[in-house]
């Protein structure tokens, strides 16, 4: 078994902050989007983040600075998460309520050209932070994807060689939910 864990970390800033008309509809979608989460095979954890507080479990968000925004916590969108693969974060993106959600972000969050995601191998029990996540988005911005931080265009496998994502096996744990 694997004894690394791929750490994905999402990024985004709302036109609104939460609380308003305009981005109610991404807010409504927080819990069948973490209920999806749970129920892909290859799911192991992440950051709850309390739809009313708008407070993590796994710390305090912290923009990347890639992200120049002065911008209050309660338009910064973010996750953190641990999985066993690669596949199994992108069978849950793509599809189920966080790929109907992927369909509506333009009317929820400010558009840019900058990564919105980025992802990365930690040994298992790694404890992960926000810093180090935006840590990964600014190294992903600067440097273009490598072993340290890559995206699903251009991934590295858990001995940092290139890799391409297998999309049957997408597939399959898109099924098996």
């Amino acid at each position: 078994m694997n004894s690394r864990k791929l750490a994905f970390v999402t990024v985004g800033v709302l036109h609104e902050p939460v609380g308003s008309e305009r981005v109610q509809g991404f807010v409504d979608r927080i819990p069948a989007v973490y209920g999806a989460a749970d129920q892909t095979p290859g799911f192991v954890a992440r950051s709850f983040r309390d739809p009313t507080t708008w407070e993590h479990t796994w710390g305090k968000p912290i923009l990347p600075r890639c992200f120049d925004y002065q911008v209050e916590n309660d338009r910064i969108a973010l996750t953190l998460s641990l999985w066993d693969d690669l596949e199994s974060v992108a069978a849950f993106a793509y599809a189920g309520p966080h790929g109907e959600a992927l369909t509506k972000s333009k009317e929820w969050f400010v558009g840019h050209d900058l990564p919105d995601y980025a992802a990365w191998w930690v040994e298992d029990g790694h404890t992960m932070t926000f810093q180090e996540g935006a840590d990964k988005v600014d190294a992903l911005y600067v440097n273009g994807p490598t072993p340290a931080a890559f995206n699903f265009a251009n991934p590295f496998d858990v001995n940092g060689e290139p890799c391409r994502l297998d999309r049957n096996r997408v597939k399959a744990k898109q099924l098996a939910r």
